[in-house]
């Protein structure tokens, strides 16, 4: 019975992140929330079946806690032209340098 608890907001919150997808891949902060609520809703549903409450409940604050910790995130990767420049590519794909940094 407690898998059924676990098992159904789970599935709920990983169907849904199928509907998002955009350009620069991790870069996109679209994907980090929603990667970061999918993760969260999935630990806070075991922690909250695993700690005796309710799963449900545990899964919704997961998925707040989660998306607010992936939309905070910025991972940016930075690359090296030719001229040996650092460069980093935002969400639009637009090519943006750093002088200031070493690469």
């Amino acid at each position: 019975m407690k898998f059924a608890k676990l098992a159904i907001p789970a599935m709920i919150v990983l169907a849904s992140g199928g509907c998002v997808a955009g350009p620069g891949g991790v870069n996109n902060t679209a994907n980090r929330t929603l990667t970061g609520a999918g993760l969260g809703a999935l630990i806070g549903g075991v922690a909250g079946a695993a700690l005796g409450g309710q799963a449900m409940g545990g899964a919704i604050a997961g998925s707040i806690v989660g998306g607010a910790a992936g939309a905070a995130i910025n991972p940016k990767v930075f690359y090296k032209d030719t001229r040996g420049y650092c460069y980093t590519v935002d969400a639009e794909g637009r090519v943006i340098y750093d002088y200031s940094k070493r690469c």
